[in-house]
């Protein structure tokens, strides 16, 4: 039967299966630790004697040349081991990678005294012979010792390993919760501002609807969409193909290539910006239309204006029926009407203030129906993200029980409270 322990007890409860393991590589390196540091003492207090006798006979056997070198070449070797020792950086045993320096600094450490004490060996002998003998055990013993430091590591850094990687999961665990909940948190704040839109836009949509029930609302809807589909029609019969040929000749006349008169380019030039409006705005038989057209008409047959021979054949016919057939009548004569319709109902002050109620209201049902739709969008890619993290905490999770499981030789469950909380 598995154990269910929360995240926060994970550590304790492994470290309690594994307290004879630990307890015994805890022993182990503390041992180790106090050898070598003992060690580092001891090694530092020989090689402190040996200074002191080496400037003894320095003194004494200055008269004594070679006693006199081996003396000097003594001190010079203490000092060296002193420098060596006086700061080592052992480390903290207590983790892996403390352990690991702690087993690669007494080595180095070590091997380095040993060094020291083989190159000036040959300067010292044949004399000191007693003095280098506890040197030597010294030396030789920490040797052992920085040996065994490797051996403690190689054997218990596998174990603090395990227990650190079990402490990083479990601060990953904890990192991916707290960052699940901050998600599915901000998805809860976004579906409630959506709940709270909601009634808003069925109310403008209600008034919206409303308001467009009114005569003269609905009468200037069809008034305004006729005079779309008459504005369609206008592009379709009368300027089509001559939109290219009309900015052409606008750039003509400003360049002075072709010269048209002012109020005719005027009026070249509000054609182009506004057609329809311009077209609706001017009298019976559109007269300025029409001047501007046969001005055009005029630059393409004087090959002041170049066109393709088909798309001239089409242009010059597009004029003619404009300004001989009068195709537009009938299109300017509709729109008349209709924008001076629209114009009399809008000069009433209370149906004028119905238009503004009902543009502001449909402005504000579009401005709350992108806001839905943004916060709807919002939503939708919260929701993946607390999906997605739900699932990787979950696979996350279940690593951690078999790695922890695994090495304490028993099944484990963790229980995450997030797990509880809403889809």
């Amino acid at each position: 039967m598995e154990d269910v322990v929360t995240l926060k007890e994970l550590e304790p409860w492994l470290r309690e299966a594994l307290r004879p393991q630990i307890a015994a590589a805890e022993k182990a390196i503390q041992k180790a630790k106090s050898d070598v540091e003992a060690q580092v003492s001891s090694l530092n207090e020989i090689a402190a004697d040996l200074l002191g006798k080496s400037e003894r006979d320095s003194t004494e056997k200055r008269n004594d040349r070679a006693a006199y070198k081996a003396a000097r070449a003594m001190g010079r070797m203490c000092l060296e081991l002193q420098d060596l020792l006086s700061a080592p950086a052992l480390g903290d045993p207590q983790t892996y990678e403390g352990l690991k320096q702690f087993s690669d600094v007494s080595t180095k450490l070590a091997s380095d005294a040993a060094r020291i004490r083989d190159r000036w060996i040959g300067s010292i002998r044949p004399y000191h012979i007693l003095d280098m003998m506890s040197l030597n055990a010294s030396i030789d013993k920490f040797r052992r010792l920085g040996e065994q430091a490797w051996e403690i590591f190689s054997k218990e850094g596998g174990l603090l390993h395990r227990l650190e990687e079990t402490r990083s999961r479990i601060g990953k665990i904890e990192e991916f919760d707290n960052l699940l909940k901050k998600q599915l948190s901000e998805r809860d704040q976004v579906r409630d501002e959506i709940k709270k839109l909601e009634p808003q836009i069925a109310d403008d949509e209600l008034e919206v609807q409303r308001l467009a029930t009114d005569p003269n609302i609905a009468e200037l809807k069809k008034i305004d969409n006729r005079l779309k589909g008459l504005r369609g029609e206008l592009l379709a019969s009368g300027f089509r193909r001559l939109g290219r040929p009309l900015r052409k000749l606008e750039a003509m006349a400003g360049r002075g290539e072709y010269p048209i008169p002012p109020e005719v380019r005027e009026k070249l030039s509000e054609y182009l910006k506004r057609p329809f409006t311009t077209f609706v705005h001017e009298p019976e038989e559109y007269a300025s239309l029409k001047s501007v057209l046969r001005n055009l008409e005029g630059a393409v047959k004087q090959r002041k204006l170049l066109l393709k021979q088909r798309e001239e054949r089409k242009v010059l016919e597009k004029i003619e029926n404009v300004t001989e057939r009068n195709v537009l009548d009938g299109i300017h004569r509709e729109a008349t009407v209709l924008v001076a319709e629209r114009r009399r109902r809008l000069q009433d002050p209370e149906c004028r203030e119905l238009v503004r109620m009902y543009k502001s209201r449909k402005q504000d049902l579009k401005s709350l129906q992108s806001k839905h739709a943004d916060l709807q969008h919002r939503s939708e890619l919260l929701s993946e993200k607390v999906d997605t993290l739900r699932k990787t905490l979950s696979q996350y999770e279940r690593e951690t029980e078999l790695f922890a499981g695994k090495l304490a030789k028993k099944p484990v469950h963790i229980k995450v409270d997030v797990a509880d909380l809403p889809a």
